[in-house]
């Protein structure tokens, strides 16, 4: 709650309303107002929001191609306010982007309880990018490592162990990462 910053995104200026000032009494802060998907993603960009609750009806939002822009930047966390209509909750859900379903009219306490969630889950979801992130370049690293090692072992005829101690020991005289000396290594012994 304290102060997280919401857009709220709904052709009905009555709910949008309702909206904002449960969200405010609750110490949420509606940083922008959309009727519109155009005026949505200009918010989204200008206001930097922490979560955007969006109607599914919203003019201009069509088979979820708003929730895929928003998807691909990894801007913000999606929460779709929708008609009660079984078939249509289960293919939101599914939607890539959408970290919780609100359905119409929306009660107070879910409200709070969606939002929260869609708040921890999309940081699990920024959490989990970015330690994926990271194994992919320890994998890259290892990967090259491999190939140098096997490159002096080949070359140089020297033992697995030796071969990963002298890269070792060139990247800390050097001061430079073991990617670095690795990939060195391999373009000397290539030429």
């Amino acid at each position: 709650m304290d102060g997280t910053r919401i857009v709220l995104a709904d052709s009905e200026k009555g709910l949008r309303k309702q909206l904002r000032e449960t969200l405010k009494q609750a110490g949420y802060l509606v940083v922008g107002e959309a009727g519109d998907a155009k005026t949505v993603l200009h918010l989204v960009s200008q206001t930097e929001p922490e979560l955007l609750v969006l109607d599914a009806d919203l003019p201009g939002f069509e088979e979820l191609q708003l929730i895929r822009v928003l998807e691909e930047r990894r801007a913000v966390p999606v929460v779709l306010t929708i008609p009660y209509d079984h078939r249509l909750i289960v293919g939101m859900a599914a939607a890539g982007g959408v970290f919780g379903i609100l359905t119409k009219p929306v009660q107070e306490a879910a409200l709070f309880t969606v939002i929260e969630s869609a708040l921890v889950n999309f940081r699990r979801v920024k959490d989990l990018e970015k330690e994926n992130r990271k194994l992919q370049r320890e994998l890259e690293t290892r990967k090259v490592v491999e190939r140098a090692k096997g490159l002096l072992m080949e070359k140089r005829n020297m033992s697995e162990r030796d071969a990963f101690r002298y890269l070792q020991k060139l990247s800390m005289d050097r001061c430079v990462s073991m990617m670095k000396v690795a990939k060195q290594v391999i373009m000397s012994m290539q030429a």
